[in-house]
């Protein structure tokens, strides 16, 4: 626990370099509106404003396990909040990395005629790994191509399985520790002896199987990694939009406008609750009138605010280069989740029912689908910003629904509701992912034609229009949550936690 006296003056950088580094944390929306009363944001905030962030910031005081006298108790993650404050983060390969490279410099040192030798590689980052990878199975004579996948791709459906008379279903188990086959090397990959030796004199049959070894496990953990990050990125944009590429001396250059964008980033990291009824929406009213009076500030920062809320008013403010910009970066968020999306849907399941089954990887789908929509909404705005209503006419990839827990389903079923009528829609059209690879076509009057004969408005839905928010919310501090209920106590829920009572999975 972290006692601040509620006394204690800190400096205006000092409030906005801990509001910038809550970008890339969760921050909770009572704990920012803390630090923008202390920031005076009243300066450029309406009565209602005004009004409104006090409220939050009382309230959220109220939440709090405790409160002393003239002081100020901020709890930490271990003690005062079930939720990590952190996104999951793949650590990268450094490990396999190593070890390709130390077989590999073993293969490049005996060898007894010059050869080419790779830059080192990033072991965090995809890209620079399959850079090293393309010079090493080059010079061990392996395939350059994708390899098999480390684990397998389609989802395990559970099998009946008769015992003593009574039937029981169970998930099949995959053949091989590392899936169809049966481990990372093959041995029908390697050169033989005659073209080893034409190739690679000098080198010994055991240096050559190590290294090969190595590579083709680096070779497919890099397969591993770079799924894992479009899933993080999926997560991250879907959540904060693009938040993480905010450079800090912009967003120090206006405090109004990191009123704003620190604000709305935390209500957009508000968790999604277990309910039958709609989510939170992200913008609510102190969100708007920070948004107002970040808009009129004199040293307004137009291209923070993008990063995060791309309503016409922000690219008004913007030229034709940084739209551009934001035009490629939404579209290259467009593609990681498409890829997402395609390795993690079942091409057996009928689009019309988009409720959790057995082998369904629920977390990456809606993860993937949330900020594939986001995305989406974002290069919409970008395009009719710019003026590029052809694209969108020629170009309208659909929405992606969520994957629906079978409970909440059934809530749904109870209460008399079906699916939301998107999924209908979706149903009729391509594969979104499809369109935005472009392995398929799908046009705005595609789109317009089939919503209407299912009974949906195209603009308001946002088929081919933006979508908008419909309701404002009222400012509201985010409650204590595990795996989307609400708890109480929250020190009680971290333990439950940590016994893996909500997860499933004991801690050791």
């Amino acid at each position: 626990m972290v006692v601040v006296p509620v006394t204690a003056e800190r400096t205006e950088e000092e409030i906005l370099r801990h509001l910038y580094n809550g970008l890339r944390e969760r921050r909770l929306p009572q704990d920012v509106a803390l630090d923008l009363v202390q920031l005076g944001a009243e300066r450029w905030l309406n009565a209602v404003g005004v009004s409104d962030l006090y409220r939050l910031m009382r309230r959220g005081q109220a939440l709090r396990p405790a409160v002393a006298a003239g002081e100020l108790m901020l709890w930490d993650d271990e003690v005062g909040s079930s939720m990590s404050k952190a996104w999951r983060h793949h650590p990268g390969l450094a490990r396999a990395y190593g070890a390709a490279a130390t077989a590999m410099a073993a293969v490049a040192a005996a060898v007894s005629r010059p050869v080419p030798v790779a830059d080192p590689a990033d072991p965090a980052d995809p890209a620079s790994l399959r850079v090293w990878l393309a010079w090493a199975t080059d010079l061990l004579g392996l395939p350059g191509g994708e390899p098999e996948p480390a684990r397998p791709t389609r989802p395990r459906r559970p099998v009946a399985v008769t015992w003593w008379g009574k039937t029981f279903y169970r998930l099949p188990t995959p053949s091989g520790a590392r899936g169809e086959r049966g481990g990372h090397v093959d041995a029908r990959d390697r050169m033989d002896a005659a073209t080893r030796r034409e190739r690679l004199p000098g080198v010994s049959v055991r240096a050559y199987r190590r290294a090969v070894r190595a590579v083709l496990h680096l070779q497919q953990r890099t397969g591993v990694l770079a799924a894992e990050r479009d899933r993080e990125a999926a997560v991250a944009f879907g959540k904060s939009r693009m938040a993480y590429l905010v450079q800090e001396k912009d967003f120090l250059a206006c405090p109004a406008t990191a009123a704003f964008t620190a604000y709305y980033v935390a209500r957009m990291n508000m968790r999604t609750r277990f309910t039958s009824g709609s989510q939170t929406r992200p913008m609510d009213t102190l969100g708007e009138a920070l948004l107002e009076g970040a808009l009129a500030a004199p040293t307004c920062q137009p291209r923070v605010l993008a990063f995060v809320i791309t309503r016409w008013r922000v690219l008004d403010m913007l030229d034709d280069a940084d739209c551009g910009e934001l035009l490629g970066r939404y579209y290259e968020h467009l593609a990681a989740c498409a890829r997402a999306l395609r390795r993690s849907y079942d091409t057996n399941r009928d689009p019309r029912r988009m409720v959790v089954r057995a082998g369904d990887d629920s977390s990456t789908w809606n993860a993937a689908s949330r900020a594939f929509n986001q995305a989406r909404t974002g290069w919409l705005n970008l395009t009719r910003g710019l003026g590029l209503d052809d694209v969108v006419e020629k170009w309208c990839p659909g929405k992606v629904p969520a994957l629906v827990a079978a409970d909440v389903a059934a809530w749904h079923a109870r209460e008399g509701h079906d699916q939301h009528d998107d999924v209908r829609v979706w149903a009729a059209l391509p594969l979104p992912w499809d369109v935005v690879l472009g392995d398929d076509d799908c046009s705005a009057e595609l789109v317009r034609d089939t919503c209407i004969r299912l009974g949906v408005d195209p603009e308001a839905s946002g088929w081919t229009q933006p979508y908008r928010q419909g309701l404002t919310e009222l400012p509201e501090p985010a409650p204590d949550l595990v795996h989307g209920v609400t708890v109480s106590s929250p020190l009680l829920a971290s333990v439950l936690r940590h016994l893996g009572v909500f997860s499933g999975q004991a801690a050791l």
